[in-house]
């Protein structure tokens, strides 16, 4: 086989010089993504309201506000004349409402770690599979 130009030389150059820093990118990625996953996990309690404290993760959190105008109504609803039923009730939607967004904020959290897991992933699939081809190149041009 007749031997790379230069410009194909210094391109498989520049590709191998950044396989590893492509591989370390990935592993971090992956290792914060999964890390994340975790703590949104551990983080998600289904009684607490999620606006009380949004963590870290701020505009993501911000999804749990979504509800707030409905729960500050229902607040405003129970005063003195409501009934002690109506009460009860406007506190259990209360309660099921900060509960749904608990949900769609966990959701929304886990949707975004398993895509970073996976371009963490899919980097290091990326570089094993081009050192297989890198070490074809180089038995070619031996």
């Amino acid at each position: 086989m007749a031997a790379l130009e230069s410009r194909d030389a210094s391109y498989l150059g520049r590709v191998r010089r950044r396989q590893r820093p492509l591989a370390i990118g990935g592993a971090v990625l992956a290792l914060f993504a999964a890390s994340y996953l975790g703590w949104a996990l551990l983080r998600f309690d289904p009684r607490v309201d999620p606006r009380d404290d949004p963590g870290f993760d701020r505009p993501i959190a911000q999804l749990a506000f979504l509800f707030q105008n409905g729960q500050l109504r229902l607040e405003k609803l129970a005063n003195e004349s409501t009934s002690e039923n109506e009460v009860k009730l406007l506190r259990l939607l209360s309660r099921n409402m900060a509960f749904s967004a608990g949900i769609m904020v966990l959701q929304l959290r886990l949707f975004v770690g398993t895509m970073g897991l996976l371009g963490g992933l899919i980097m290091m699939t990326v570089v094993v599979e081009r050192r297989r081809l890198l070490q074809v190149i180089q038995k070619l041009e031996e």
